[in-house]
């Protein structure tokens, strides 16, 4: 009999796949309400999208975490070699085609001096605004090996104490301190200047900690609870305890990441695919690329504006899902596509 973390072997892929889909919704309604007067009807209800996906970005650093920590590279050559280089190149080429084609749909001409262009222009870091993602991960690869070492000697308890101390130093204080700007643990918090548990590297390995450990029924059910408290908070922090949107609305604040967590927690414990070998070997593929869904997908709305199709063409409830689904198909072909490139395609998907 399977363990009860086990029935669902294809869970990191479906998670993977809805992670990418709610992350398009998330640029979408970011990118919607440029469009539209601040603090209007039409803002109001993609802000509401934009709360409700914004887990997903601590999402991808766990996904990102989980899958390279578990399947080694402890060496600081394969780290590398096989991370924080494949990483960088991905940037670029992205970078690149997002210029070029960006290029043409303006009335450009193709040319090999072009392509150069955009090309270094990518490199030093001229690039489409949904691949920011790319930087914070390319340091997080490039730390991998000292990661690495850390999981895979560390007790449990030890990982429990430093998910711990990323959680109070990366989400708690700097929440606090936005309240409490002179107090003495805001202080504290700037002369101490943590800086290995702030940022991503906490996402990072909580990921891989919720996909290699079970956990209790009771720490289950408290991550869903913390999880629903914090989305609650996410749309109505400003409104329940004050602040501003801005603030509830961080990537890093806890509110979110907990969230995360939870989503996280949710596919691993409850929501499988299937028992049949095949499907879950199917959910499994398409998460291989999914992350490369998420790289294509602007080209599309790129398409869309240049043929003139208003992404608030409907009713904002309606526009942000429907087109997130539409771009999200219409990518993935070309995902899987990119993906097969011998040698190169993993890497750039």
């Amino acid at each position: 009999m399977m363990a009860r973390g086990d029935r669902n072997m294809g869970w990191p892929g479906f998670f993977r796949v809805f992670t990418v889909l709610c992350a398009i919704m998330l640029l979408l309604s970011q990118q919607c309400q440029q469009l539209v007067a601040a603090g209007s009807g039409v803002w109001q209800v993609l802000s509401v999208y934009e709360g409700l996906t914004s887990w997903t970005v601590p999402a991808l650093f766990m996904l990102w975490g989980m899958f390279a920590l578990e399947e080694g590279k402890p060496q600081v050559s394969a780290s590398l070699l096989g991370l924080a280089l494949p990483a960088f190149f991905l940037l670029v080429f992205w970078g690149a085609v997002y210029a070029v084609v960006s290029h043409l749909l303006g009335g450009g001409v193709l040319s090999w001096a072009g392509v150069w262009a955009a090309l270094v222009s990518a490199a030093k870091g001229n690039t489409y605004f949904h691949l920011w993602v790319l930087y914070p991960l390319i340091g997080l690869y490039l730390v991998h090996p000292v990661i690495h070492r850390f999981t895979s000697s560390a007790s449990r308890g030890e990982l429990r104490y430093f998910l711990a101390l990323c959680f109070l130093f990366a989400s708690l204080l700097p929440l606090w301190t936005a309240f409490h700007p002179g107090s003495v643990l805001a202080g504290q918090l700037e002369r101490l200047r943590v800086h290995l548990v702030l940022g991503w590297v906490g996402c990072y390995v909580g990921g891989w900690y919720l996909r290699r450990f079970e956990i209790s029924r009771l720490a289950e059910y408290i991550l869903y609870i913390l999880g629903v408290l914090g989305l609650v908070l996410t749309l109505m922090g400003p409104r329940l305890v004050g602040g501003s949107r801005e603030l509830w609305y961080l990537y890093t604040s806890p509110n979110v990441a907990l969230t995360a967590s939870a989503f996280c927690t949710l596919f691993r414990y409850v929501l499988g695919i299937s028992e049949e070998r095949s499907r879950r070997r199917a959910m499994n593929d398409i998460g291989a690329y999914a992350f490369g869904i998420y790289l294509v997908h602007q080209l599309w709305v790129l398409m869309f504006r240049r043929l003139g199709i208003s992404l608030l063409a409907f009713s904002p409830a309606l526009s942000v899902p429907l087109f997130a689904l539409i771009f999200f198909l219409l990518s993935l072909p070309f995902a899987w596509l990119i993906y097969l490139i011998p040698g190169a395609g993993s890497k750039l998907t």
